[in-house]
């Protein structure tokens, strides 16, 4: 059984437009939140220190609307490795009783050298860590 790693975040006022929902752009923020905060609570690496890799691809599906004051709860976990690259699904929920989905998002990442500015192969110890939180993909 897949575990998920849960973030939560509050919508601001400023992430909404002219119609009083959370803006497109803004599902990117949240996505992007979601796989930092992931990344550097399961591999235990501090805020302040690069992660291994870098985001080279995403994609978002809108489904419900969202709005100020409202909370959500992002879903992310890891769904594919690759030989230099792993993939990651978002799932978005209004963190309510409802728990009504918002947003679906992808995330594609490159493991990344930064010292020798190449990508790299996917290290078996970063597949053993997110395997050990996930229980699976």
């Amino acid at each position: 059984m897949r575990r998920s790693f849960k973030t939560n975040l509050d919508i601001r006022y400023r992430d909404t437009d002219s119609m009083g929902h959370v803006s497109s752009p803004v599902y990117y923020e949240y996505m992007q939140t979601a796989y930092l905060e992931y990344m550097h609570t399961i591999l235990e690496i501090p805020k302040t220190d690069k992660l291994p890799h870098i985001m080279v691809k995403t994609g978002c599906e809108y489904i419900a609307q969202a709005k100020y004051g409202d909370k959500v709860q992002v879903l992310s976990h890891v769904s594919k490795f690759g030989g230099k690259s792993f993939e990651m699904e978002h799932v978005m929920h209004i963190d309510d009783e409802n728990g009504v989905v918002m947003a679906k998002a992808f995330s594609v990442h490159v493991m990344y050298d930064y010292d020798k500015q190449a990508t790299q192969a996917v290290p078996e110890a970063f597949k053993q860590t997110v395997l050990a939180y996930q229980g699976s993909l």
